[in-house]
């Protein structure tokens, strides 16, 4: 697969966004069969959060803070994404606002304000959009929207309506196909989210177009609640 210096800031920046919107999954697949008893529904929501069910509308700015809360006192956890037929994996500590994402076109770590890259035959270096070495300048258009990336920054963000369309099961808990669009960079993506009725979204599917090209992205938690271990390369 030939990637261009867009392809590298898409797929580094797409890889981050799922992990940002998404927080602990196993490798099973969702089930969209529709439940087969009340017992099954969502437990009643929590203060003024929205109820998920199959069938319902959900605003997004209600929905959002819902999961904002559900992400409070995480240490961190780690994902798998395959995006435009290149895997990735990305870690996240939200209390220290620090990502590490690794892929076989070049890795990315930012922690806070600060960012550094490193392709496939360079060593790490600090991050430049500017830079003449175009997988080194994509790497780095990655790192900045990865910056702006975190969960609490996306979940709050989210607004419009969603809608439940179906059911599946994720770490051994039902979760809602909650399916809606929502806005990243200036670009308007279609997203699946798998959420669970106390608001932890345990998977996510993103697809959105980009300057004519279809970007679509599949995330999978690997490590769900547990510090990782990211520092500084430099």
């Amino acid at each position: 697969m030939r990637v261009n210096k867009w392809g590298v800031g898409v797929i580094i920046a797409a890889a981050v966004m799922l992990t940002g919107c998404s927080a602990g999954a196993t490798d099973k697949p969702a089930d969209t069969k529709p439940s087969t008893g009340a017992s099954q529904e969502a437990t009643a929501p929590k203060s003024d959060c929205p109820e998920l069910k199959e069938g319902a509308t959900v605003d997004g700015a209600a929905l959002g803070p819902c999961i904002v809360t559900s992400l409070d006192g995480i240490a961190g956890y780690a994902a798998t994404t395959s995006t435009m037929g290149v895997d990735s994996t990305a870690k996240y500590n939200p209390s220290e606002k620090a990502v590490e994402a690794v892929s076989p076109i070049g890795s990315i770590i930012v922690i806070g304000s600060d960012a550094w890259v490193k392709s496939p035959t360079s060593d790490w270096q600090v991050a430049d959009r500017t830079s003449s070495d175009p997988i080194i300048a994509g790497l780095s258009t990655g790192a900045t929207a990865a910056a702006a990336m975190d969960p609490t920054t996306i979940a709050a963000s989210l607004t419009g309506q969603f809608t439940v369309t179906g059911t599946g099961e994720r770490l051994g808990k039902k979760v809602f196909l909650v399916s809606g669009a929502v806005e990243q960079q200036g670009v308007s993506v279609d997203m699946v989210f798998e959420i669970t009725s106390d608001y932890e979204t345990l998977a996510s599917t993103s697809t959105a177009t980009v300057s004519g090209q279809t970007v679509e992205s599949k995330m999978v938690v690997t490590e769900w609640d547990v510090k990782q271990d990211i520092v500084a390369p430099l």
